[in-house]
C-alpha cells in the first residue's frame, strides 16, 4: 500500500520538474524569445547571409533598379517623346524623292488624217499618191523620270499645333505614369517584406506550439497509463498535435510563399534563400485626415493622369473641329526627264521643269462625319470630368479607411502584447493545474489555442501598422525614395 501510494507521488514530482525544464515551460520560452525578438532576422540560408541582411530600404531600392514595370514605364517616357518629334516634324517642310523608269513595248506616236499628194514620174507623167504627213512620234520607248519636291502646310485648321500639344502632353503623362509605377514597386516591396517577417513569427509559433503540445501528449500519455486521466482526455491531446503539426506545416508553405512573393517582387531567382531584418518597434505618427487629403490631391499620380487626359480631350475636340476648315499647302518641285538613266538627254520635249504653287481642300458636305467626331470627342471630355470627381471620392475614401486602419493597428499592439503576456501566465498555470490533476487536459489545450491566436493577434497588429502606412503613403502620393 505504501509503494503505491509513493509511485504516484514520485511520478508528480518528475512531471514537476519537467515541466520546467522541457518545452512546455512556454513563459520562460517566451520571454526568451521577446527578449532577442527583434535583434536579427531570421536566416533562410547561407548564401543568404553571405549577401546581407535584407531591410526595407535596401529591399526598395533593389526593386527600383530591377522592376521591370519601372523599365516598361521608362520606354513608355521615350515612346511619347519620340511620338512628340514626329507631331512636330509634320509642322516642318516635307521633302521627297521620286524616280521611275519605263518601257514599253510600242514607240508612243500622234495619230493623225493622212492626205493624199500624187506623185509624178522625170517626164511628168503621174505616177500614183503620196500620204502626209507620216506617223509623227511623241516619245521614246523608253523613259526616266525624277523629281524632288518641298511641301509646306500653311494652314490646317490649327490641327498641326494642336497635334504637337497633344503629344507633349502624352509625355507628361508617361512621366506620371512612372512615377505610379515607382509608387506601386514601394508599395509592393513593403507589403512583400512585411509579410515575410509575419510569415516566419507564424512558423515561429507553431512550432513552438508542436513542441508545447508533445510535451502535454507525453505527459498525458504517462497519466493514461497511471489510470489518473480517462482515454479521450487522451484522445484530445493527440488530436490537438495533429491539427498543431498540420498548422506548422501550411506556415512553412506560406512563408515559401511570402518569400517567393517577395522575390518575385525584387525581379530576382524566385528559389532565393534571403535573410530579412525584423523590426523592433513601430513609429507612431500623427496625421490630420484634412492634410492628407490636400496632399494626396497634390499629388496623387493617378489624379494627374485624370487632369492631363482632359487637357489632351480639349485639344482633341479642337483637332476634330479643324475639319470645318480648308486646309491649306505651298508646294515646289523640280523634275527632269529623258532616256538615259539619269534623265539628262531628251529628244521629244523639255529635259527639266520647275514648278510652283499652292493646293487648298475644303470638305463641304461628309454627311455630318465632322459634327460627329467633334461631338464623340466632347462627350468622352464630359466622360473623364465624371471620372475624376468619382476618382477624387475614391481617394478620399482609401487614405480615410487606411488612415483609421493604421491608427487601430497601433492601439491593438498594446493590447494584443498584454493579451500575450496574460496568455502566457493562463498557460503557466493551467500547466501547474494539470499536473497536480486539478483541471482537465481540455484546458490547457484551450490554453494553448488562446496564446496562439494572442500571439498572431500581436503579429497582425505590429505588422499590419507598416502595412497600413506602406499603403497610406501611396494612396496619398508620396515617394521619399526620389525616383
Amino acid at each position: 500500500m505504501k509503494k503505491n501510494i509513493i509511485e504516484p507521488v514520485f511520478l508528480l514530482i518528475i512531471f514537476y520538474i519537467i515541466s520546467i525544464v522541457s518545452p512546455i515551460n512556454v513563459y520562460a520560452q517566451t520571454n526568451k524569445k521577446n527578449k532577442h525578438k527583434y535583434n536579427a532576422g531570421i536566416s533562410m540560408g547561407r548564401q543568404a547571409a553571405q549577401n546581407g541582411v535584407y531591410t526595407v530600404n535596401r529591399a526598395v531600392r533593389q526593386a527600383l533598379k530591377n522592376n521591370d514595370l519601372i523599365k516598361s514605364a521608362v520606354q513608355r517616357v521615350k515612346a511619347a517623346q519620340a511620338n512628340f518629334n514626329a507631331a512636330t516634324a509634320g509642322i516642318l517642310p516635307k521633302v521627297s524623292f521620286n524616280y521611275n523608269a519605263t518601257r514599253m513595248e510600242y514607240q508612243p506616236y500622234l495619230q493623225t488624217s493622212h492626205v493624199p499628194i500624187p506623185t509624178f514620174t522625170g517626164s511628168g507623167a503621174k505616177s500614183g499618191y503620196m500620204y502626209f504627213p507620216p506617223r509623227i512620234y511623241m516619245n521614246s520607248d523608253t523613259n526616266f523620270n525624277w523629281s524632288l519636291e518641298i511641301t509646306q502646310p500653311i494652314f490646317t485648321g490649327f490641327a498641326l499645333l494642336d497635334k504637337r500639344e497633344l503629344a507633349k502632353i502624352g509625355i507628361n503623362i508617361s512621366k506620371v505614369q512612372k512615377q505610379e509605377a515607382v509608387l506601386n514597386v514601394i508599395e509592393g516591396v513593403k507589403l512583400a517584406y512585411f509579410n515575410v517577417l509575419r510569415a516566419q513569427e507564424q512558423l515561429k509559433v507553431a512550432d513552438e506550439q508542436v513542441k508545447s503540445l508533445k510535451s502535454h501528449e507525453m505527459q498525458a500519455k504517462l497519466l493514461y497509463r497511471q489510470g489518473v486521466i480517462p482515454y479521450n482526455d487522451l484522445l484530445k491531446s493527440e488530436v490537438a498535435l495533429a491539427d498543431a503539426v498540420q498548422y506548422k506545416t501550411s506556415s512553412k508553405s506560406a512563408l515559401n510563399i511570402a518569400v517567393s512573393n517577395f522575390n518575385t517582387v525584387l525581379n530576382q531567382n524566385i528559389n532565393a534563400k534571403d535573410v530579412f531584418k525584423n523590426i523592433r518597434y513601430v513609429n507612431f505618427k500623427r496625421y490630420r485626415l484634412s492634410s492628407l487629403f490636400v496632399y494626396a490631391l497634390r499629388h496623387r499620380p493617378g489624379l494627374k493622369i485624370f487632369r492631363f487626359k482632359i487637357k489632351q480631350q480639349t485639344l482633341k475636340e479642337k483637332i476634330a473641329e479643324s475639319r470645318y476648315y480648308p486646309h491649306v499647302a505651298a508646294f515646289a518641285a523640280y523634275s527632269q526627264s529623258g532616256q538615259n538613266w539619269l534623265a539628262e538627254n531628251n529628244a521629244f520635249n523639255n529635259q527639266e521643269n520647275k514648278i510652283i504653287g499652292l493646293s487648298a481642300t475644303w470638305t463641304l458636305f461628309n454627311w455630318f462625319k465632322t459634327s460627329d467626331n467633334y461631338q464623340k470627342e466632347k462627350h468622352e471630355k464630359t466622360a473623364l470630368k465624371y471620372g475624376l470627381k468619382s476618382y477624387i471620392n475614391d481617394v478620399r475614401l482609401e487614405v480615410k479607411s487606411d488612415l483609421l486602419n493604421l491608427r487601430t493597428a497601433f492601439k491593438n499592439i498594446k493590447a494584443a502584447k498584454l493579451s500575450v503576456r496574460q496568455a502566457e501566465e493562463n498557460l503557466k498555470i493551467t500547466n501547474l493545474q494539470y499536473i497536480q490533476e486539478t483541471t482537465t487536459s481540455t484546458e490547457v489545450l484551450d490554453a494553448e489555442t488562446y496564446l496562439k491566436h494572442a500571439e498572431l493577434n500581436y503579429y497582425d497588429s505590429l505588422y499590419g501598422y507598416d502595412i497600413y502606412l506602406a499603403k497610406l503613403q501611396r494612396d496619398i502620393g508620396r515617394n521619399r525614395y526620389g525616383k
